[in-house]
């Protein structure tokens, strides 16, 4: 041990603190994703015990000695979970920087700056303007990108989460010595500690002896009911194995000593905050479809810029001259505003989520769970209440509902159920506080929970007082105490347990307030009301009592639980209760409507299958008796094409006993099939789920810190039903954003079109750079962010997923650019060219006039009346035809932005509801005064004070597109001329 090993012997090799392949970081970290991914194999819950110590190099008594354990720690490493890799945060703030629309835009960022460069190399007074545009652009991306890293920084911390899990001391034997204050990270394997009630267990162990020694397994299970554990054999499982103890599992009854079997990133809590940590989060729909808008207008971008290269190098333009152009046209071609837009709103989206009960850590997640195709849902917590209740009890061979309002009445003198709650009473661990609150197992809570309905269980304890017990195990399945009757000074025996070990042990029971034998009959009976009650996916526990003759058994008498001298047999059976975790009443009409939608609900649980199916068919999951239910066992041996196949073949699933390696193994099939998946979860086992899903769910109130800090949305009612809501936004996000994205597509087009004829007809420039800037990041932004308020389609929920829907259609860049967009352009034009020939520059004369106009040393351009104009003169007029541009573009996207409230209704039956989008239209048309009008805005956005009646010269052009649309809407909706708007503009 003391020399390194050259080759990886075992899995803990993978994980010692010196790489000792020389692996690099990236590969190690892969390598160690893949171990994990796999279910744990191992044999150390298997094998004798006397093997495992020498196995182990240890000793059950003296434990390890200081020196050996000082060998495995340096070997080894601490007990605690590694982080994947050190500081993380600068790749994530880059990350946040620099993906997406962001690229395209620090493209044009840099242009700008180049071609700055390039005038100030090249010209005495360069113009400021490109130098202006790449600064805003950078700090749109800087502000942008920050917003985005700060959303997703905390999910970083999902080590720190998991670690905080893991308690700081343990008791543990070395050199013989029981020290209790050993720090837990450094504990090595073949220690031997001691947990006791209230202790987290530090380390995975088996158990070497105990005494009603149970454990909470819920943040690794999923399951709320207290499971025992003991030394007893093993079984396959691991995870289920009842002579294993996890890592960070609560002890919630007796104590155990154990040897320790796994440390730090190989126990079961490690393997899944390794899976959590490591795993990449699957591209949103929304983060896929902008990286392929952005690939396509970096194409369109590109090969313009050619073809203006060519035509400017072909005309006689100077090389240099020609790199502004490319630089220029390139620019103009990348929307601003898209980004900070997509970002806005969807911020306000999730501001409204807040109020609808849904916390959204990842902005793309709610568009994402419109596009979901498939939720896999917890069962405990987010279908059910996560509440253990009594639902039926099964008393004097009769079945009776808690439900029912007579239930009372009908018990009312029955001596069974008297007998029944001084059993269930007595029989138990579970404390009640003195404010009335009960404390302990689940299933005993809810049986205190019920008899408070009747009578006071702590009147009855005190009647009773506990004289000895047999703590509940997995080997014997019953709990037994033995209580003083105070009144009438004899001894009662009280069982409970499963319900095949308790009825084997009964030879009477009470019925119709008689004392009968059980006969075949009436065992039979109770057979088919357990197996009945077990099909509604309860638990069922048997109770049973014996009173103990006071000559056999005095007041003196002491009772042995070691060596058991008292009667376990022949006692009187009593009755029968079922428990259950009760489905919230909304998750049925939830899932309903879900499913409507087109969404595939499947059920992923670690409880047992009959409890799964049972909760299934209650909520709507199954439907059918063929609702197929697939077990942690069954999947252990199917080959992911199989798993692929069986999620092809059957529609309901129904996947119970499931670990977390095997979660993350559904939901990465579901993904295979192309789908979009929603995760649910609370627990510590969902979160490499939730990491892996495309949206990851996690429950507010009963989830977990690492569910929380791993998911992408947070339920803080924890009901499914908010899930709906979510969808519902997320589709209308969806639709919404296709409206801001066409109305910012619509304005590129008279922003492009101007510099390409600048360029190739050599006049003055129709629309400056800085004006550009204040269409695409001032007077567009907020009606473009005001669509994001219109109300969702009626048909919302009712058509399925899309799939092949993308954000930017081709439809939708054939009306922006084709239909709408040209009429923008003429709008502007007509402004430019009614302004120029106001002042004596008519159309024929200004096409190839830009190398005069823009040479200061001219000083006499004639216009087309014959006056003469110098350099000063000639930038004034430029500026106010800029101006007139810059005002029709604007009154233009007003129309625009009125157009783009619906993608298929008329204007006339949806109306002008959204008081957003009216606010929007007067801050655009305030932000143009200001542009134009305030002295110092309009210098530094070269604009002009323009005349009252130029404000009116786009409006035929804006009423012409009012008409197209309508016209084009009627069309679409009437299927007129054989479906051809539909094909060629329907976005």
């Amino acid at each position: 041990m003391n020399t390194k090993s050259s080759s990886l012997s075992s899995i803990s090799d993978l994980f010692r603190p010196t790489n000792p392949r020389g692996l690099r970081s990236r590969d190690l970290s892969s390598t160690r994703l893949n171990v994990l991914k796999k279910e744990i194999q191992t044999d150390a819950h298997m094998i004798p015990l006397s093997n495992l110590y020498t196995l182990l190099g240890t000793d059950p008594v003296h434990g390890l000695s200081n020196d050996r354990a000082k060998e495995l720690l340096d070997y080894y490493g601490p007990n605690t979970l590694t982080p994947t890799t050190q500081f993380l945060w600068p790749r994530l703030l880059f990350k946040s920087l620099c993906t997406g629309f962001s690229i395209l835009i620090w493209l044009g960022a840099v242009l700008c700056l180049t071609a700055y460069l390039i005038e100030l190399s090249t010209k005495p007074d360069p113009s400021t303007d490109n130098l202006y545009l790449g600064c805003v652009l950078i700090a749109v991306d800087v502000v942008c990108g920050l917003f985005s890293f700060f959303q997703n920084y905390n999910s970083t911390k999902i080590m720190k989460t998991f670690n905080s899990m893991i308690p700081m001391n343990a008791r543990c034997t070395r050199d013989g010595v029981l020290n209790t204050d050993t720090e837990v990270h450094n504990l090595v394997k073949g220690d031997i500690i001691f947990v006791e009630i209230g202790d987290v267990i530090p380390a995975d162990i088996r158990i070497i002896e105990s005494k009603g020694f149970k454990v909470d397994n819920s943040s690794l299970t999923g399951e709320c009911i207290a499971v025992p554990r003991s030394n007893t054999d093993g079984t396959d499982n691991i995870l289920e194995s009842p002579n294993v103890a996890f890592s960070s599992a609560l002890c919630v009854e007796g104590w155990a000593k154990g040897v320790v079997l796994c440390c730090g990133d190989l126990t079961a809590l490690g393997r899944v905050a390794g899976l959590a940590a490591r795993l990449q989060p699957a591209p949103s729909p929304l983060s896929r479809e902008i990286r392929r808008f952005m690939r396509c207008m970096s194409v369109w971008a590109l090969s313009l810029g050619a073809f203006i290269a060519g035509a400017s190098l072909t005309l006689g333009y100077p090389f240099m001259q020609t790199t502004v152009f490319v630089i220029g046209i390139i620019v103009a071609n990348i929307p601003e505003g898209l980004q900070p837009t997509v970002t806005a709103s969807l911020t306000l989206t999730a501001k409204r989520m807040v109020a609808k009960k849904c916390l959204v850590k990842n902005l793309e997640a709610i568009e994402a769970l419109g596009a979901c195709t498939t939720i896999c849902s917890d069962k405990t917590g987010t279908l059910t209440e996560n509440k253990m209740c009594v639902h039926h009890i099964w008393i004097s061979n009769k079945t009776c509902s808690v439900l029912d309002p007579d239930l009372g009445s009908s018990l009312m003198n029955d001596e069974a159920f008297t007998a029944f709650e001084i059993c269930g009473a007595l029989c138990s661990n579970a404390s009640v506080s003195s404010n009335g609150v009960v404390r302990g197992d689940a299933s005993e809570k809810a049986i205190l929970d019920f008899l408070f309905m009747f009578d006071d269980p702590i009147t009855l304890r005190k009647r009773y007082p506990k004289v000895a017990e047999i703590p509940f195990n997995s080997v014997n399945k019953y709990q037994v105490s033995v209580h003083l009757d105070l009144l009438s000074s004899t001894y009662l025996v009280v069982m409970k347990g499963a319900p095949e070990c308790i009825i084997s042990r009964c030879s009477t029971l009470i019925s119709n307030n008689k004392i009968i034998n059980m006969s075949t009959e009436i065992k039979e009976a109770t057979d088919i009301a357990t197996e009945n009650l077990a099909n509604t996916g309860e638990r069922i526990l048997a109770f049973a009592d014996c009173i103990l003759n006071p000559k056999e058994f005095p007041l003196d008498y002491n009772f042995d639980t070691e060596d058991v001298n008292f009667p376990l047999d022949n006692l009187r059976f009593l009755g029968l209760v079922g428990l259950k975790d009760p489905p919230r009443e909304e998750v049925r009409y939830a899932i309903q409507r879900v499913r409507e939608a087109g969404v595939r609900v499947m059920m992923v649980t670690g409880d047992h299958p009959a409890t799964a199916r049972a909760v299934a068919s209650e909520v709507g999951i199954a439907t059918t008796p063929n609702c197929h239910v697939v077990t942690g066992t069954e999947l252990r041996n199917m080959t992911p094409d199989l798993l692929y196949l069986t999620l092809e073949k059957h529609y309901e699933i129904v996947f119970a006993r499931t670990s977390p390696t095997q979660k993350l193994q559904i939901v990465e099939a579901c993904q295979r099939q192309g789908g979009v998946v929603a995760v649910t979860g609370d627990g510590v086992n969902d979160a490499p789920a939730l990491r892996r899903a495309d949206i990851g769910i996690s429950m507010g109130i009963t989830g977990s810190q690492v569910s929380k800090q791993t998911a992408d949305i947070i339920l803080m009612d924890d009901n499914f039903a908010t899930i709906v809501t979510g969808i519902e936004e997320g589709r209308k996000i969806f639709d919404n954003l296709k409206k801001s994205v066409c109305y910012i597509l619509i304005s590129n087009v008279p922003e492009i079109i101007p510099v390409l004829i600048f360029i190739l007809c050599s006049i003055p420039l129709p629309l400056g750079v800085m004006t550009i800037l204040c269409v695409d990041l001032g007077t567009d932004m907020w009606p473009a962010v005001s669509l994001s308020y219109e109300k969702a389609e009626q048909d919302v929920m009712a058509r399925p997923p899309r799939t092949s829907d993308p954000l930017v259609s081709a439809c939708m860049l054939r009306l922006a650019y084709g239909h709408l967009g040209l009429i923008e352009f003429a709008a502007g034009m007509f402004a430019y060219f009614i302004v120029m020939a106001e002042h004596g520059f008519y159309p024929s004369n200004l096409f190839g006039i830009r190398e005069e106009w823009d040479n200061e040393a001219v000083s006499d351009v004639e216009d087309s009346l014959g006056q003469e104009w110098t350099y000063a003169e000639r930038k004034e007029l430029e500026r106010a035809c800029q101006a007139a541009y810059f005002v029709a573009v604007v009154i233009s996207q007003i129309m625009n932005g009125i157009i783009c409230k619906t993608r298929y209704n008329s204007l006339f039956h949806v109306g002008m509801q959204n008081k957003v989008l009216k606010m929007g239209i007067m801050v655009e048309l305030i932000v143009a005064c200001v542009v134009c009008y305030v002295p110092g805005v309009n210098t530094f956005f070269r604009t002009y004070p323009l005349r009252l009646r130029w404000w009116f010269l786009a409006l035929p052009f804006a009423a012409l597109m009012f008409i197209f649309d309508e016209f084009r809407k009627y069309c679409i909706r009437k299927q007129k001329f054989g479906g051809w708007f539909n094909m060629l503009t329907y976005y």
